[in-house]
């Protein structure tokens, strides 16, 4: 029996015999908050095994031959939701009940995507009906009970058994984005097992609406999402416990690389300074970052800076021809470095992107983490990036300007950004700047490459407000607090 076998032989062994714990899988920043080497570790010095429901374009990729990963079929799911009217009508709704402005955007977004879809007539009476609905107190609830009390779709029951799960942990709590992590969460416990849900980003809370089932446990980041988790959520508090955010403990480890063999390790000159831009899937942002610090290198006003070009993960971005002809141009460019790894083969660089995701999650981490703590300032728009730039200390400047509308849509605009709840919070904005033109994105790139010291303050009293811990420690405490209900179950 050669050594892979024996490998096998053993995690198979270790999985028969620890506590098995369930973990849905579909976004991104679950599979990077849930799928970590750090995160895997605290489970089992907990006695506990995750067994990872992979939503399908990630099951494609990873090993099946592991006994930890099952497919996610939400294809199944979404054949049968897609028979109840009903309950595909709650689960819109519950998007929107939520009171917040943020919920109040997302209606009018909505209403957008489908102004040229079907008849206008349609469409302003179901935004009508909507609005008043969404307004009846406590509506929320009563869409979260109907959706609980009617049959719900039974896809991995049978399996959570077969496996011998003992408890499941999903990320977020079936608002909109994790519907298919609320269906599983569903099936969990009408088989009798404890579910924690754990919040996987600082804005779900205000931003996804209301939840689609009563979670026994909640982890959550800090105090002001946990008062958000009660009065928005109506979670009581007694569910609730404050773990931090257990994906951004590896940034409170010593980085095993100096800053000037990491940035000549990426074709850059560690002499200048560096500019790390994380772009969203706005395609004409890249092109205005494009012509501003590369393409116009006689530009007086800039500084001299490498530049680190950081593109949404998403398929929206990188997926387009716009994106593949602009890629190529910053390749050509000495001073900046693309940071996706280069596709050489027939495979799309989304499914490159989720490949890294899923096999190098970790080594992803630690690049993005010495971009974090070795760029001298970050160029963003109100991403979950600026608040892991705050953790690092890196400057970051927001674009709050749009130079480009026509042809967008309203929601991928700095103006709607701007107007979100989570992204007009004090704090956030007293820890980075917001450039309102080119010329004062300039102008605030420059202060902070001549002093990065500057709003250093803000950022770490931000950072604190939105994580609740600061140590490196969250991956332990979710541990310990998924044992706790694995142990009651």
């Amino acid at each position: 029996m050669g050594p892979n076998t024996s490998n096998h032989q053993n995690t198979v062994n270790e999985v028969a015999s620890s506590l098995r714990v369930a973990i849905p899988l579909y976004g991104k920043m679950a599979l990077r908050s849930f799928h970590s080497e750090r995160f895997q570790t605290s489970l089992q010095d907990k006695g506990l095994v995750p067994t990872y429901f992979l939503g399908p374009h990630y099951y494609r990729l990873c090993e099946k031959s592991s006994p930890r990963y099952v497919e996610l079929d939400t294809a199944e799911y979404d054949r049968i939701t897609s028979k109840r009217r009903p309950a595909r009508f709650c689960a819109s709704m519950r998007r929107y009940t939520v009171n917040t402005e943020t919920t109040d955007l997302r209606l009018r977004e909505t209403i957008e995507d489908r102004l040229f879809a079907i008849p206008i007539h349609k469409i302003w009476c179901t935004a009508a009906i909507i609005d008043v609905l969404r307004r009846i107190p406590r509506f929320d609830g009563l869409l979260s009970w109907y959706e609980n009390s009617i049959s719900s779709p039974v896809v991995h029951g049978k399996q959570l058994n077969d496996l011998g799960i003992r408890s499941v942990l999903t990320p977020g709590i079936g608002s909109y984005g994790f519907e298919y992590e609320g269906f599983l969460a569903r099936e969990a416990q009408r088989s009798g097992l404890k579910v924690v849900a754990a919040i996987s980003n600082y804005d779900n809370i205000v931003n996804r609406g209301f939840r689609s089932f009563n979670p026994d446990g909640v982890a959550v980041w800090s105090q002001l999402m946990a008062d958000e988790t009660i009065t928005l959520q109506r979670i009581p508090a007694s569910k609730i416990e404050i773990t931090g955010p257990q994906q951004f403990d590896e940034y409170f480890n010593p980085l095993p690389v100096s800053r000037e063999d990491y940035i000549s390790s990426i074709g850059l000159d560690p002499s200048k300074k560096t500019i790390l831009f994380a772009g969203g899937v706005n395609v004409t942002r890249y092109f205005e970052i494009y012509r501003l610090f590369v393409e116009t290198d006689q530009n007086e006003a800039v500084i001299p800076c490498n530049l680190i070009v950081r593109p949404y993960p998403h398929g929206k971005l990188l997926m387009s021809p716009a994106w593949q002809v602009l890629e190529r141009l910053f390749r050509e460019s000495t001073r900046v470095h693309v940071a996706i790894p280069p596709t050489n083969t027939a495979e799309d660089p989304h499914s490159a992107s989720l490949r890294h995701d899923l096999l190098s999650n970790d080594e992803v981490v630690d690049d993005l983490h010495c971009q974090l703590r070795y760029s001298d300032v970050m160029i963003n728009i109100y991403s979950t990036i600026s608040l892991e730039a705050a953790i690092c200390d890196l400057p970051t400047i927001h674009m709050g300007y749009d130079l480009h509308t026509f042809g967008h849509k309203y929601h991928i605009t700095t103006a709607f950004q701007q107007r979100q709840t989570h992204n007009k919070r004090r704090l956030r904005l007293a820890a980075a700047k917001v450039a309102t033109c080119e010329s004062e994105l300039v102008k605030y790139v420059n202060a902070y490459v001549a002093d990065r010291a500057v709003d250093r303050e803000a950022r770490h009293e931000y950072a604190l407000s939105e994580c609740g811990y600061l140590d490196g420690m969250c991956s332990q405490r979710l541990a310990s607090f998924v044992k706790a209900y694995t142990d009651s179950g």
